[in-house]
C-alpha cells in the first residue's frame, strides 16, 4: 500500500515548508508527494525545487496559472500509487502517526473506495486546534454509501472537502473523477460524483487534518458574487441530475435536503451582491424555495421553521446575520 498527496501551491510561501514537512515527518513512508505549482508569483516555486531536491520522493510540476481544480487534476493524472489524498498548502497534518493510522484501517477495509477521515480548525494566532463534529456512530459503523449519505446529512457534518479523503487512483480513473476547472466550491459536486460511483466507503474518526483558519484570499473570507454564482449554479445542475444518481429515493431526497443547506448560504449571500444583480438573483432564488421542505439536514430544518413563522425575507435577514457571525 502506498500513497500519492497532491498538493497544489499558490501563493504558500508562508505555510508551504509546514505543509510538507507534516507529511515528511509520517512514520509511514511509503508516499510520493507531488508539488504542483500553479504559476505562483511569490517565493512558492523555489521552495517546492528546493523541498524536491531535499527527498527524492517530492515531485514537483510547474504550470501556467489555472486554479485549483486545474492543479489538482494535474496532480491527479501525474500520480503513481495506490491511494490519493489531496492537501492544501496552507494546512497540514496533525500527527507523525496519521498516515500509519490511515494504512491500518485501509488494510482492514480494502473493498472500500474512499476513506473519509476528520480534520480540526487550526487558529495560529492562539496556536489552538478546534475539532469539527465527530461523525455519528452509525456513520462509522456503515460501509453502505446509502446509510453513509443519510447519517452525514441528518447529522449536519457532511464533510465535501477533497483533503478530508484516502481514495483509490483506479477508483477514480476508472470513472473519471475530476474537479470542475474555473469554479469554486467545486469539492461540492466531486464529492457527490465519489459517493454516486462508489460502491462502499468508510468513514473514521480520526482527527488527522488540520485546517488554517482566517487565511486572507480564502473563499470563506471572499464570499461574493463569484461564489454566489458557482454555487447556485452547483445545486440547480445537482438537482437536474439527482434522478439519474445511483441512490435509493430516501437517499436522493437526502442529498436533496444537503442542496437546500446550500441554498440557505445562497440567501445569506445575496446581501452582498450589487444591487441590480442582487435583485435579479433573488427573484430567481425565490423560485428553489421549494427546497425548504427537505429537512433532513437539521440547519435546513431550523430554517424551514423561521420561514414558516416570519416569511422568506426575514429569514434572509436571519441568515445574513448568522453568515457574519460564524465568520
Amino acid at each position: 500500500m502506498n500513497f500519492s498527496f497532491i498538493i497544489p501551491v499558490y501563493n504558500a510561501e508562508k505555510y508551504l515548508r509546514t505543509c510538507v514537512d507534516s507529511i515528511r515527518k509520517q512514520t509511514f513512508k511509503d508516499w510520493e508527494i507531488i508539488l504542483v505549482d500553479d504559476g505562483s508569483p511569490d517565493n512558492s516555486p523555489a521552495i517546492c525545487d528546493q523541498l524536491q531536491c531535499e527527498d527524492e520522493r517530492i515531485r514537483v510540476i510547474h504550470k501556467k496559472n489555472g486554479g485549483l481544480s486545474d492543479a489538482r487534476n494535474t496532480g491527479l493524472a501525474s500520480a503513481r500509487n495506490e491511494y490519493v489524498i489531496f492537501l492544501d498548502s496552507d494546512d497540514f497534518w496533525q500527527s507523525s502517526s496519521d498516515l500509519e493510522k490511515l494504512a491500518e484501517v485501509i488494510s482492514l477495509n480494502t473493498e472500500s473506495d474512499f476513506l473519509g477521515f476528520n480534520c480540526s480548525y487550526y487558529y495560529e494566532d492562539r496556536n489552538s486546534l478546534s475539532n469539527w463534529p465527530s461523525y455519528s456512530s452509525d456513520t462509522v459503523e456503515s460501509k453502505d454509501k446509502d446509510s453513509i449519505v443519510r447519517n452525514l446529512v441528518s447529522s449536519g457534518t457532511f464533510p465535501m472537502s477533497a483533503c478530508l479523503k484516502a481514495i483509490k487512483r483506479e477508483f477514480l480513473s476508472k470513472y473519471q473523477i475530476t474537479f470542475k476547472k474555473g469554479i469554486v466550491c467545486e469539492d461540492i459536486p466531486w464529492f457527490i460524483e465519489l459517493l454516486d460511483k462508489c460502491k462502499s466507503c468508510k468513514f473514521i474518526n480520526h482527527y488527522i487534518y488540520a485546517y488554517r483558519q482566517n487565511v486572507a484570499g480564502s473563499i470563506t473570507n471572499s464570499m461574493g458574487e463569484r461564489t454566489f454564482n458557482n454555487l447556485f449554479s452547483i445545486v440547480k445542475e445537482e438537482i437536474d441530475k439527482i434522478e439519474a444518481r445511483s441512490f435509493s429515493k430516501e437517499t436522493k431526497d437526502s442529498l436533496i435536503s444537503f442542496l437546500a443547506f446550500n441554498y440557505c448560504i445562497l440567501l445569506a449571500i445575496l446581501a452582498k451582491l450589487p444591487e441590480g444583480i442582487r435583485k435579479r438573483s433573488r427573484k430567481e432564488l425565490m423560485e428553489y424555495k421549494w427546497l425548504l421542505k427537505y429537512t433532513d439536514n437539521p440547519k435546513v430544518k431550523k430554517v424551514s421553521l423561521v420561514n414558516k413563522l416570519f416569511g422568506i425575507h426575514i429569514t434572509e435577514l436571519a441568515l445574513r446575520f448568522y453568515l457574519n457571525k460564524v465568520k
